[in-house]
């Protein structure tokens, strides 16, 4: 918010003085560096410079005299060769604090866009429990969806169900043996070598009973018959709707919903596949070699062509991933965003390919590969396999750490950088632990307003224009003001740049400065203005840590 009205006031200067329109992208305002003066700085004399062809120092010096005439801004320092520094007005300090108190949405982007944004991510294997994992994922596409929506975009959510294929079967039938061996059917569970063996399918199992209650009856009854492909699919329909189910309520207790999960079964239904095939088909990419069919994805960057049907007849996978690519922009995607795995590299250039060769453009994909997570409990890593059932189950990090740790842990990190979620700090109850220490500025925030109101001050009920001054701001007030304004900026560049750990770091460093304000100088004192003043800054940090809360999806706890 700040960063553009800043761009846009420089930008009038320039066009006044120049009469040339600055490119927006290339226009920096930031905070300088620590060894110059001011709390905002720019490079636009160097802009200006390219098209008048004339000394930054001029042209800064120039633009730094009209700067005077604007009353955004205060204190205007030039640093050689070309650099303007400032501090923001008094003034602009006191209007734009009120409107965060006063404007409840004066973070968010008040103009929606016209353009939905499909966003897919976790899309875990329905043949398992969630593991930590699909944690980081879930995490990390939640809180960039709330960043798209906090700035005026139209989210979906969307969860990829992989119901189709062979991993299906053979989870189905682990689950079958299971089910025969624990009541009695069968004397020895003969689990497929590729197959399910973790602890985790004997307790589907067990509790399988509580989506169908007559399923021991129609058991035997297909075994009776000798039905067993009726028999694997009904462990196939019950298998996949349970740990649906668990995904779904362990999500749920994370904080995370999907507006679809979408079955990759529904592809197979009225000849889709097949459908979007023939259109790839009509632009003569596809061939036929060995009896397979061929989808040339090298014309498109790939290192190699792709199989899409086998020479038995049956569809691969990546045709399963052409025919859902389809279906998103059919639901109405204008731009999709697909969060992989740290495994998925190579699937980078055969989405890529799958997207021009149905005639749309590279750059309405966006695909994000996430890095591995290493869970650490007293300093060793944890190994995982979801087919050998050396788990670490989301719902049991959950259980250890709580939610708010959970996801503020996994969002520490940017996406492109491992991480590794420490457990024990995760517990700790005090400032070592950073989510500790952020929610606790927060609960002291509220408790310094409370303080005030038993003190008989009610700052909301204070005229605010006339008995609330900025004169003599110390410079752990200004940190704060600073903060305070920048966060829809942090917002911005958070989503811009898909960093959502940027939220984090902004976030802990708002809190980092209240925590210096609040051992340096008391709020309420028995002077009034520098009360009032005080307790001002603190309402509107309230706000604002609210919406960093909000977007983190992180509990604002008031008391701890």
């Amino acid at each position: 918010m700040i960063t553009k009205l800043l761009k846009e006031s420089l930008k009038k200067i320039v066009r006044d003085i120049y009469e040339i329109e600055l490119n927006d992208m290339e226009l920096k305002v930031e905070k300088p560096p620590e060894n110059q003066p001011g709390e905002f700085g720019s490079n636009i004399a160097f802009l200006v410079s390219k098209t008048v062809k004339k000394a930054p120092e001029d042209i800064a010096l120039s633009i730094m005299n009209n700067m005077k005439n604007n009353n955004l801004f205060s204190n205007i320092f030039y640093v050689k060769p070309g650099y303007i520094n400032w501090n923001l007005s008094i003034e602009l300090y006191k209007q734009e604090l009120i409107k965060v108190i006063k404007e409840q949405n004066y973070f968010k982007e008040k103009q929606v866009k016209n353009e939905l944004i499909n966003l897919e991510f976790v899309s875990a294997n329905p043949v398992g429990p969630l593991n930590v994992v699909s944690g980081r994922a879930a995490a990390y596409g939640d809180v960039l969806a709330n960043l798209f929506d906090f700035n005026g975009y139209r989210v979906h959510r969307e969860f990829y169900v992989n119901d189709h294929g062979n991993q299906i079967k053979l989870f189905a039938i682990s689950l079958k043996e299971r089910y025969l061996e624990l009541h009695k059917i069968k004397q020895k569970a003969e689990i497929p070598e590729d197959g399910y063996k973790g602890d985790y399918v004997i307790d589907i199992a067990k509790n399988i009973s509580s989506i169908a209650p007559d399923i021991k009856q129609r058991v035997l009854n297909l075994l009776y018959n000798k039905m067993e492909e009726e028999l694997i699919n009904m462990f196939t329909e019950l298998g996949l709707r349970y740990v649906k189910n668990w995904q779904e309520t362990t999500l749920k207790n994370f904080g995370v919903k999907f507006d679809l999960w979408f079955s990759e079964n529904s592809l197979y239904e009225n000849n889709y596949i097949e459908k979007i095939i023939n259109k790839i088909k009509e632009k003569e990419l596809i061939y036929e070699k060995e009896g397979a069919l061929w989808f040339k994805t090298t014309q498109f960057g790939d290192d190699k062509d792709r199989v899409i049907k086998k020479s038995d007849g049956q569809w691969t996978y990546f045709a399963s991933d052409i025919a859902y690519m389809q279906s998103k922009i059919d639901r109405g995607a204008n731009r999709i965003i697909m969060i992989l795995g740290p495994d998925h590299h190579g699937y980078i250039k055969r989405i890529e390919a799958i997207i021009q060769a149905l005639g749309y453009r590279k750059e309405m994909l966006k695909i994000i590969i996430l890095q591995q997570v290493n869970l650490l409990e007293s300093g060793e890593k944890k190994k995982m396999s979801k087919r050998e059932g050396k788990l670490v189950l989301l719902d049991e990090l959950l259980e250890l750490v709580g939610c708010d740790a959970a996801r503020y842990y996994f969002l520490m990190r940017n996406h492109n950088s491992h991480l590794d979620f420490d457990i024990e700090l995760a517990k700790e109850q005090s400032e070592k632990n950073p989510v500790y220490y952020v929610q606790y500025a927060y609960a002291r925030i509220c408790n310094i307003l409370l303080f005030a109101r038993e003190k008989n001050i009610e700052i909301e009920k204070v005229n605010i224009e006339n008995d609330v001054e900025f004169t003599d701001l110390e410079k752990e007030e200004k940190d704060l003001i600073t903060g305070i304004l920048q966060a829809s900026d942090v917002f911005i560049e958070s989503m811009e740049k898909y960093a959502p750990s940027l939220v984090v770091q902004k976030l802990y460093e708002l809190a980092s400065s209240f925590h210096s304000f609040y051992n340096k100088y008391r709020v309420v004192t028995e002077d009034k203005k520098t009360t009032f003043k005080r307790l001002f800054i603190l309402l509107a940090l309230k706000q604002v840590f609210l919406n960093y809360f909000k977007i983190l999806g992180i509990t604002a706890k008031e008391r701890m």
